[in-house]
């Protein structure tokens, strides 16, 4: 009984994650991937790769804009990315701090999913930089 409240706890907070517009292909495959194994550690499985995706698409981004925006807008996404690596080590310390306070395994995922978020917007507005510059980012 304990497990399966577990489990209905867990997909009830996983639905945020579920439930919002898979509008960028990372999401879709893990939407995917998760589909296909529903327990904590195939769910972790999934997240820790949409991480992984996610930080890559980010890097890919960040050097495609660096070489094509001028010299003073390169300048200025360059000490902004500095800034935001700090934000997003202190953002990750207080996710982990959070969750391990917390008892059970549907909290594991939860903390991949806070991370990936994280680091999901910083994507989309470097998609959205290129949009508004004119950078085929393709």
């Amino acid at each position: 009984m304990k497990k399966l409240l577990l489990t209905i706890l867990f997909l009830f907070a996983a639905i945020p994650l579920m439930a919002q517009k898979y509008d960028h292909p990372i999401d879709k495959a893990t939407e995917d991937c998760m589909e296909k194994d529903m327990s904590t550690a195939g769910m972790v499985k999934c997240l820790n790769e949409a991480y992984d995706k996610y930080d890559n698409e980010l890097n890919r981004l960040y050097k495609i804009l660096m070489k094509k925006l001028d010299d003073d807008s390169a300048k200025e996404l360059k000490s902004a990315q500095i800034e935001w690596i700090v934000f997003r080590d202190k953002e990750f310390k207080l996710i982990d701090a959070v969750y391990s306070k917390l008892e059970g395994t549907m909290y594991i995922p939860m903390r991949v999913s806070d991370r990936i978020e994280i680091v999901k917007k910083r994507v989309l507005d470097f998609e959205a930089y290129a949009d508004l510059a004119g950078i085929n980012i393709k």
